[in-house]
């Protein structure tokens, strides 16, 4: 394509397309009305290395990844794995974690202990950080470039303006996902869905970990091994789900939306192809032609 992007045209018809990956964009897709010329590509890049084989500079190709997609993914393993570490080792309704009702020595079952609890509290903190991360970028994204937010005067009485680039640097999270998205997407108020609790407490949850104020102070671990700590862990795509489901246009397809929220094959077409935008630069099986 002349926007200095690259496509391989993976099917003909957008009913055929299959998902090979949850973490892939979704492609860019174009229909005639008469079922003829229609196609659908998949943006792909690429990484050069320095070595050669034969001659020909080694080069790897991959289908580009959604950003939100990927955050999402290494979010929801590490809550998987949290779930699987505690389930195995820390439940206290299945394990009896006395010291005194253990064999061996104490001292080795201590230690044994404190590796198990570290490697649930690391998976934790991915899940929290890379979740969180997950929801600023999806906000971050979804701001049209010629957006323009104005929450009115400042303590000084100044009307404060902010465009795309301001909006991303100065507004908190918080203020993206209950003021701007709602207006972006059409949606209802999501401070009156339940999600807006949960998104609130996942918030604080990770603040804890990237604002630590003192090094001894590791008290907030203990709320990771709570009974109803791990519906929270799972906030990040109920709010990116929230705008998905709730927004007013339902036609609306987003090239932004991961497929981990809508597995489906549900994804921006477009009825207007344009070939003085394309050009054909090569194919899978010769590769890119000589210019």
């Amino acid at each position: 394509m002349k926007d200095g992007k690259e496509y391989v045209v993976v099917t003909v018809r957008p009913e055929d397309y299959n998902v090979h990956d949850i973490r892939a964009k979704k492609p860019l897709t174009f229909k005639n009305n008469n079922e003829s010329g229609s196609a659908v590509m998949q943006e792909v890049d690429e990484i050069k290395f320095n070595n050669k084989y034969d001659g020909e500079r080694n080069t790897l190709s991959y289908f580009s990844p959604n950003n939100v997609g990927i955050l999402l993914s290494i979010a929801d393993k590490s809550f998987e794995k949290a779930k699987q570490i505690f389930n195995d080792y820390l439940n206290p309704q299945k394990i009896d974690h006395r010291l005194t009702n253990k064999e061996g020595k104490k001292l080795d079952n201590i230690k044994n202990d404190s590796h198990i609890t570290y490697d649930f509290i690391e998976q934790i903190q991915i899940n929290l950080v890379f979740g969180y991360t997950a929801i600023e970028a999806f906000a971050n994204l979804s701001i049209p470039n010629d957006y323009i937010y104005q929450p009115g005067k400042n303590h000084k009485g100044i009307e404060e303006i902010y465009d795309k680039e301001a909006i991303e640097r100065w507004v908190s999270l918080r203020d993206k996902v209950s003021i701007i998205l709602p207006e972006i997407y059409d949606t209802p108020p999501i401070k009156k869905n339940k999600v807006w609790n949960d998104f609130i407490r996942f918030e604080d949850l990770r603040n804890e970990i990237i604002h630590q104020k003192s090094i001894s102070d590791t008290n907030f671990y203990k709320k990771y091994f709570k009974s109803s700590f791990f519906k929270i862990c799972s906030t990040p795509e109920e709010v990116i789900k929230f705008f998905f489901e709730q927004r007013k246009d339902k036609a609306s397809i987003n090239p932004l939306w991961p497929w981990i929220i809508n597995s489906k094959n549900d994804f921006p077409i477009s009825h207007e192809y344009g070939a003085e935008r394309f050009e054909l630069v090569g194919n899978l099986y010769e590769g890119k032609f000589e210019k």
